[in-house]
């Protein structure tokens, strides 16, 4: 009998024991993600996690900014890791659940528009030097598509690749064009100075959990942003950030495959 009370105990404290809180990773990629002037977390995926917090009636939780390269590594280690934003893609999805979407993207090779080389197949880059961001979709795009690493110059930040292609010592950048072409107005660089060549992919960019994340909690989260997305406030908020959501026109770009 005491044994049996013994066994009981252990059970109601073993389903007493809360979730282990979730670790919030992202990195300084405006206008979806970064801190402000102040150092406080804003932008698109910012605001959407504070709704879904609001939305399960928990409180406003510690995000911890870093290069994408270190976030992406703890959250192949840390089983409370949440990275964001983060592009979904074939080759990352098995190895992941994810939460999405936060929102739709392109992802595209950028060149400067007085001397940008023309592209229409995975040869022509064989010549050319693409800057890249370390362990960003960019990166791994081009190397799933059989691109020679030395042809990539990586970087920890999405402001070193922009000012890679200004200087010249890049033929083109990689990553998300909503993002590339940010970063580029903001280090006072307008837009139309710059020139998208060709297509990598089209995702959904989404909150990405280690595998051994609580499941539940995962599930949760999943349902709040649903709900969320069917609310005034997640309209209020895309139209502040109509121009990260509004993709560009493709104008029948070449697509890399």
């Amino acid at each position: 009998m005491r044994h049996l009370l013994s066994v009981l105990a252990s059970l109601v404290l073993f389903i007493a024991l809360p979730a282990p809180a979730l670790i919030y990773y992202s990195e300084q990629n405006m206008p979806i993600n970064g801190q402000d002037k102040n150092g406080q977390p804003t932008g698109l995926a910012v605001e959407l996690l504070r709704l879904m917090w609001l939305e399960m009636g928990e409180p406003e939780q510690p995000i911890h900014f870093l290069p994408w390269a270190r976030g992406w590594y703890l959250l192949t280690q840390q089983k409370e890791a949440v990275l964001f934003t983060t592009a979904h893609t074939k080759e990352r999805a098995p190895h992941f659940l994810w939460v999405c979407p936060i929102s739709h993207s392109r992802v595209a090779l950028v060149g400067r528009k007085t001397d940008a080389p023309s592209v229409s197949s995975k040869a022509d880059l064989a010549k050319l030097q693409i800057g890249v961001m370390q362990a960003d979709v960019g990166e791994q795009l081009l190397l799933n598509r059989g691109i020679n690493p030395a042809n990539l110059m990586a970087v920890e930040r999405m402001d070193q690749v922009v000012r890679q292609l200004i200087m010249a010592r890049t033929d083109l950048v990689a990553g998300n064009e909503v993002m590339l072409r940010h970063q580029a107005k903001e280090m006072g660089f307008p837009s139309g100075n710059f020139v998208t060549v060709a297509i990598l992919a089209e995702q959904d960019n989404c909150f990405a959990f280690n595998p051994a994340a609580d499941k539940q909690q995962v599930a949760r989260l999943q349902e709040a942003l649903d709900k969320v997305r069917k609310g005034e406030a997640f309209k209020q908020l895309l139209a502040r950030y109509q121009d990260v959501v509004q993709p560009l026109p493709a104008d029948n770009l070449p697509r890399i495959e």
